[in-house]
């Protein structure tokens, strides 16, 4: 599903040119549950951001689903991104003055999807995370744990092929956090999809992922 290889990013040119990424190679197979783990600043999330058509690579070959990211127009990395990739932030990313249902359904609306069958999938998502009783409120009427609940959701109505999620609990309590985890992890598995999970919690990624991919000074290490 993914292939990168000698894969490297670099921000700026000259004195100030800064190197996120150098010869990164991975490959993850279809299905597979992956964690990406690293501290702060180790490449992480910059791996992650080109796997989701976010930005670029400056050298090597990314591939996800046989195509090469590399080769895109910015157009056709909006479309990736909006047919392939589902993306879960630290930070939600939800639009306060949308409900539950309008800040899921934007995806599908995006993508031309008619508004029959666009809230007909958004109740079947929402009711999936255990949030079908909360489609009209607002984020700000919302617990953490509901507003990255929602953010799942939204990241799974478009039925991506691949899940990235960003360290996904950092805003959340303890206990919100496992509730969080565990429902990605279970519509995971039963939707089929290849998830990336990208922290720097070593007992989250052991708990949640089949293998781990360790991530230091923008190299591989493990």
């Amino acid at each position: 599903m993914i292939h990168a290889a000698n894969v490297s990013k670099v921000y700026g040119s000259g004195t100030s040119a800064v190197t996120a990424l150098a010869g990164v190679n991975l490959a993850v197979a279809a299905g597979e549950r992956v964690a990406i783990l690293g501290k702060s600043g180790s490449g992480k999330s910059t791996l992650m951001n080109l796997i989701g058509g976010l930005d670029v690579p400056t050298a090597g070959t990314l591939t996800v689903g046989g195509q090469s990211l590399g080769t895109l127009s910015r157009r056709q990395l909006a479309d990736y991104r909006l047919a392939r990739v589902g993306f879960v932030f630290q930070s939600f990313h939800l639009i306060p003055s949308r409900t539950v249902l309008e800040n899921v359904e934007l995806p599908l609306t995006l993508a031309g999807v008619g508004l029959a069958e666009r809230r007909a999938r958004v109740r079947e998502v929402v009711a999936a995370v255990g949030l079908g009783h909360r489609l009209d409120h607002k984020p700000t009427q919302l617990s953490g744990g509901e507003r990255q609940r929602t953010a799942v959701a939204r990241a799974i109505v478009n039925k991506p092929a691949v899940l990235l999620a960003d360290e996904p609990t950092g805003n959340l309590d303890s206990g919100s956090a496992a509730e969080v985890m565990d429902l990605l992890f279970a519509q995971v598995r039963d939707r089929g999809m290849t998830l990336l999970l990208v922290t720097h919690d070593e007992e989250l990624a052991k708990r949640y992922a089949g293998r781990v991919v360790r991530v230091q000074d923008g190299r591989v290490t493990e």
